[in-house]
């Protein structure tokens, strides 16, 4: 009898283990699968562009992201399926670039992965871009995130005529309903698994075949000289 009562009494505790589990066990099956949140961004196109005009639209993307998406996992899967220097869609099977940029306040290497549509966005994000470590609200919290950022273009004469200004701009100023800002510098997108390089892993990165070789060609040549299309039309922007 002892046996018997032990044997319900462990099973009324299973039983109330899994009720208190399985609200858990739901959740986590709510994050939507990679290829659904593609379709949907895609989906989306003439809410983020609805000039039609995506040149360097990596900034836009990160916008309507952050406004829309409050679920960290999807937030960051969302932020992989974009270029930050062109604004073409990446693939939800693409393999990200290992690059690095300095951080804007202590000029120190960041190292992560970069989603890209091509090799010289690559170069392009090394070259122009900055590191800057903000906060960003999500349902589970407050997380503090790699972000890739450009200086504020919006006071220079020299706007790209391919880019269309009044995404960016207003004025001198910018414009933060279509972009999102901090300290004076948009964000174009997000430094994935983003971590403080060492030296030997900037040297790595210098030796690659692409990061290294491909990249010290490019972004040893001068920018009037370029001719790679929608990454040149990103460093004008940036410069």
């Amino acid at each position: 009898m002892h046996l018997r009562h032990s044997s319900k009494l462990l099973l009324l505790l299973l039983v109330k283990f899994l009720c208190l589990t399985s609200p858990q066990m739901s959740h986590a099956e709510e994050h939507r699968a990679d290829d659904v949140l593609y379709a949907e961004l895609r989906a989306n196109w003439d809410d983020i562009f609805p000039s039609g005009n995506r040149n360097a639209g990596g900034a836009m993307f990160f916008k309507y992201i952050l406004d829309n998406y409050a679920d960290y996992n999807e937030f960051l899967s969302m932020n992989r399926f974009y270029c930050p220097v062109s604004g073409s869609f990446v693939p939800p099977d693409s393999e990200p670039e290992f690059v690095y940029a300095n951080d804007s306040k202590t000029g120190k290497p960041v190292c992560g992965s970069l989603y890209r549509c091509c090799w010289p966005c690559a170069c392009d994000i090394m070259r122009m871009a900055e590191i800057k470590k903000l906060p960003f609200e999500f349902k589970r919290g407050v997380v503090e995130l790699y972000a890739l950022v450009i200086d504020n273009p919006c006071g220079k004469n020299s706007f790209p005529e391919e880019v269309l200004r009044d995404d960016f701009c207003e004025g001198e100023k910018i414009n933060g309903d279509r972009v999102y800002s901090s300290d004076n510098k948009i964000v174009v997108g997000l430094l994935h698994d983003g971590f403080q390089c060492t030296p030997e892993q900037v040297a790595w990165i210098g030796l690659h075949r692409i990061t290294g070789g491909q990249c010290s060609l490019r972004n040893m040549t001068p920018m009037d000289k370029l001719e790679a299309g929608m990454g040149d039309i990103f460093l004008n922007l940036a410069k």
